[in-house]
């Protein structure tokens, strides 16, 4: 694949072998930058997707981590909303421009551009609350959810299914060294269509991430691109692996209810909201096992690939296509 057509950030992290300065576990790495000589906000450690391009996730921790550098703890990011703009290429560092959009007593917001050079990977915007004396309300944990060690985790379902799943997408699923997920019906989650649009798993990053509070948040992030966007084909498919479509993240929006950390088990019910032109949005909520909702989460993702039938209805390639093929492929500077 040449430069002039490189994949956008899809959403499977660690399908490449690792870069050096990242094992692949210690998620605090990979989501903080550092001011270089230049004193520029920078990381230059990458988790890569299947297409070889930056998992959309890491985008998402970085920017929020960016936007807090400096920042007391006492500000804690409360919104993110975050625009895929180019793929993120893994052979290049990752540079952040931060600019101050409001500054105030109590809200701070953060204006991020990523960047590798002069090509922009992606924009965003951060803001950060103090907190401040309120009434909580929120939805609840839903009923009858089976705690997540009474179930098999992504991997041990896949080798359980595995006759049955496409054999690329077997090899992929359930490889992440960095994030734990549990799904609460694991064939229902992976084969069978739903009608409803609605699926449910427990998620955790699985090393400790210490104590603060903006890092577990930009975690959640990293999080909330996993399997997440492929939800919106819930209602559409049965299989939402080895589809043939080509799948990419468009934008993505996070919204923080509570204190979180993401090294503990948290219960994401991801809904189906919407599919038109390609796009699909899918909008979630997240839970802490004590019931607490945590947070918010929407993402529109591009799903490229659809054949239409004599019957005008629209059906997945399954395997005719790969992603980067001729009517597949996205040019690196702007979305085709």
């Amino acid at each position: 694949m040449n430069d002039q057509h490189r994949p956008l950030n899809t959403v499977q992290p660690d399908l490449a072998p690792p870069r050096a300065g990242w094992d692949r576990h210690e998620l605090a790495q990979l989501l903080t930058p550092e001011p270089g000589a230049d004193g520029v906000l920078a990381n230059d450690r990458v988790a890569t997707n299947v297409n070889g391009a930056i998992f959309g996730g890491q985008l998402i921790g970085q920017a929020l981590m960016a936007a807090a550098h400096g920042l007391g703890r006492a500000m804690a990011a409360h919104s993110l909303h975050l625009n895929f703009l180019a793929p993120g290429l893994a052979d290049q560092p990752l540079q952040f421009d931060v600019r101050r959009l409001l500054s105030g007593l109590n809200f701070i917001t953060q204006h991020v551009i990523g960047r590798q050079g002069e090509r922009l990977v992606f924009s965003a915007n951060v803001s950060f609350h103090r907190g401040e004396p309120g009434p909580v309300t929120g939805s609840t944990l839903p009923d009858g959810v089976p705690p997540p060690e009474d179930l098999p985790s992504l991997r041990e379902a896949v080798q359980h299914l595995a006759d049955r799943l496409d054999p690329a997408a077997r090899e992929r699923m359930g490889g992440s060294r960095s994030l734990e997920m549990r799904p609460l019906d694991a064939e229902h989650f992976l084969l069978r269509r739903e009608p409803s649009g609605t699926l449910r798993y427990w998620i955790r990053a699985s090393d400790e991430l210490g104590d603060a509070p903006n890092l577990h948040r930009a975690a959640l992030g990293y999080l909330s691109d996993y399997w997440f966007p492929m939800v919106a084909l819930a209602p559409l498919l049965d299989a939402r692996t080895g589809t043939g479509l080509y799948v990419a993240s468009l934008n993505h929006a996070l919204w923080f209810h509570a204190p979180v950390r993401a090294d503990e088990w948290l219960l994401v019910e991801a809904q189906a909201a919407a599919n038109a032109s390609a796009r699909g949005l899918t909008q979630g909520k997240v839970w802490n096992r004590e019931g607490t909702l945590v947070a918010s989460v929407a993402q529109e993702s591009l799903f490229r690939g659809w054949v239409r039938g004599e019957d005008g209805a629209f059906s997945a390639p399954y395997g005719q296509r790969k992603a980067g093929d001729g009517a597949l492929a996205v040019r690196a500077a702007k979305k085709a």
